[in-house]
């Protein structure tokens, strides 16, 4: 390429330079640019070098002025933190002296009521709680009441054809002019007086309000007994239901409070494994053959296993006083259980599958019964409304007692005269259609609809009745796998302790070891105490939800015996 670029540039010498071809030309560009990217190179490359070893050790120096700068911050803050939390060795050699706390190892750690008991102390179970609230709980009283309402209501339907007793006197006095039958006017003075069986008898007229009077519509007579009946049936479905919601309710706080104590007790058994690895350290710490700072870790572990008890204890009268206030007892009562382990409850049979007992609860749940019974009401109201054009409205009516009277038409002025007994028998009866049949047409329709309402929200209650059974089901199952899980966590978090324990007391292992494994033994516990309350739970929800009350679970006192502080 240099000979071409050489050729050419010897060709076009001593010629005008427009005289060059442009091939020539482009040669001649391309040969400039490449010198002067060659004169380019070498001057920044020396340019690096002279950047690389110039700017090398003001990097160097520039880093160890930052590096002395944060050593010294540093050194004032170990130095600051020592001379605050640990103070600096004894002098010559002597012992650092044993901290208060390591010699006392128990202290403040001792077991005390952070919310003492104000009021009285009652232990209770179940079975106890159950009856207490049927007598006392408001809840249940108002459905009770609201049966007893529906049986006057009952009672006073089947009356209805029985006759009323009326009694009385009344005195008229009449002066002045009448008109007589033929339309002439009279002026007579005239008076009267009736006593005895009804009142309010006038000249030939009958006595108008009789002594024994029935007065009903016959229809209404014989349909208000039979909507009453269903009414009663009803109301005594509803208030099944809501004593057992009520019941499960209690159940509920009842096995809170026995969970409280059950986490209660199951901290405290910790604390006292704990305590075994606190009083373990600190005389090895003050005898010189372990560390202060172990000592001081399993003590700071103990303090703060003795805060959870007393948020346990804090829960325990919690739950006490939320169970006093459902059984509407006075708050300040302290209510505990009876001593011992917490029962894991059966109350269904483990065969039965979900498919087996939803059929169940539907015939035996009362709120079925309750909608079935509304439907039966609004079928019979609709029946009534039907009938009612054709059947009548009859009045029978008897009265007797005394009757006299007298006035000028009498002849002799004699104001009484001819006073005696009476008696009097009327019998009556009319048949009514209203607003010309349009008022008895509106009335059926309305009583329909209201049929129709009863029957969808039966469906509605049966779905949901349904849906209840088999959430209850699967809760109970998922609860009882969450059980058998937290027993066996149990078993092995308690191994493992007993054996870091004993290895820690003989100076075997470390301390943390054995805090670790009390932490897990801590939870074990109580994670165990609440899948039992769980389990117990949804094994009562699930005995609710296909039809049973909780009162039904529990063994008769008189037959099962006394209950004592091992259980029965």
């Amino acid at each position: 390429m240099s000979r071409q670029v050489t050729r050419s540039i010897g060709k076009s010498r001593g010629q005008p330079f427009a005289a060059a071809s442009a091939a020539d030309r482009r040669v001649l560009r391309a040969h400039r640019r490449r010198h002067s990217v060659a004169r380019i190179v070498p001057f920044v490359a020396a340019s690096f070098v002279v950047l690389v070893i110039c700017g090398a050790p003001l990097a160097r120096a520039q880093q160890a002025a930052v590096s002395a700068a944060k050593d010294s911050d540093n050194s004032r803050l170990v130095a600051d933190f020592q001379i605050r939390d640990f103070p600096p060795p004894p002098a010559n050699g002597a012992k650092r002296p044993i901290p208060e706390a390591i010699k006392h190892p128990d202290e403040g750690l001792e077991p005390e009521d952070v919310i003492p008991v104000a009021g009285q102390e009652y232990p209770v179970d179940l079975s106890s709680v159950l009856q207490l609230a049927e007598t006392q709980n408001p809840t249940i009283a108002l459905g009770r009441e609201a049966i007893r309402e529906a049986l006057a209501l009952q009672l006073q339907a089947r009356g209805m054809l029985l006759p009323s007793l009326n009694a009385g006197t009344m005195y008229h006095l009449h002066q002045g002019p009448v008109q007589n039958s033929n339309g002439q006017i009279l002026k007579v003075e005239e008076q009267s007086i009736y006593f005895g069986g009804g009142d309010w008898a006038m000249a030939s007229q009958t006595v108008a309000i009789p002594a024994v009077h029935i007065f009903s519509h016959v229809g209404d007579a014989y349909f208000a007994p039979l909507v009453a009946a269903q009414v009663v049936a009803s109301r005594s479905a509803s208030s099944r239901a809501i004593e057992n919601a009520n019941l499960l309710d209690i159940t509920g706080r009842y096995l809170a409070l026995v969970g409280a104590e059950g986490e209660l007790y199951s901290i405290r058994k910790s604390e006292q494994g704990l305590m075994q690895v606190v009083r373990a350290t600190s005389a090895f710490a003050e005898t010189g053959q372990g560390r202060v700072g172990d000592a001081n870790r399993a003590r700071s572990q103990a303090l703060l296993l003795h805060a959870q008890e007393m948020q346990a204890q804090e829960e325990l009268a919690v739950a006490s006083a939320e169970l006093s206030r459902t059984l509407d007892l006075d708050p300040s009562v302290r209510l505990r259980t009876a001593a011992g382990m917490i029962e894991v409850v059966q109350l269904i049979d483990p065969s039965y599958r979900v498919e087996e007992l939803i059929p169940m609860a539907l015939r035996a749940r009362p709120e079925a019964a309750a909608a079935a019974a509304d439907i039966s009401a609004a079928n019979y109201r609709l029946q009534a409304e039907c009938a009612r054009p054709w059947l009548p409205t009859i009045s029978v009516g008897f009265s007797a007692g005394g009757f006299g009277g007298g006035g000028t038409g009498g002849g002799d002025g004699a104001l009484f005269q001819n006073t005696g007994g009476r008696t009097d028998f009327d019998v009556y009866a009319f048949w009514t259609l209203q607003n010309l049949g349009i008022g008895n047409a509106a009335a059926q329709k309305e009583q329909r609809s209201s049929r129709d309402e009863a029957v969808a929200r039966r469906g509605l209650v049966l779905n949901r009745i349904g849906r209840e059974v088999a959430d209850a089901f699967v809760l109970s199952e998922r609860r009882k796998q969450a059980l058998d899980f937290a027993m066996r966590r149990l078993n092995t978090a308690a191994n493992g302790a007993r054996e870091e324990i004993a290895r820690t007391r003989g100076g075997e292992a470390l301390p943390l070891e054995a805090i670790n494994s009390v932490n897990l033994l801590t939870d074990a516990r109580q994670e165990l105490v609440r899948a039992i309350v769980a389990y117990d739970l949804a094994q009562f929800q699930l005995f609710v939800a296909v039809g049973q009350t909780p009162s039904a679970a529990m063994p008769d006192p008189k037959r099962a015996g006394p209950v004592t502080e091992n259980g029965r």
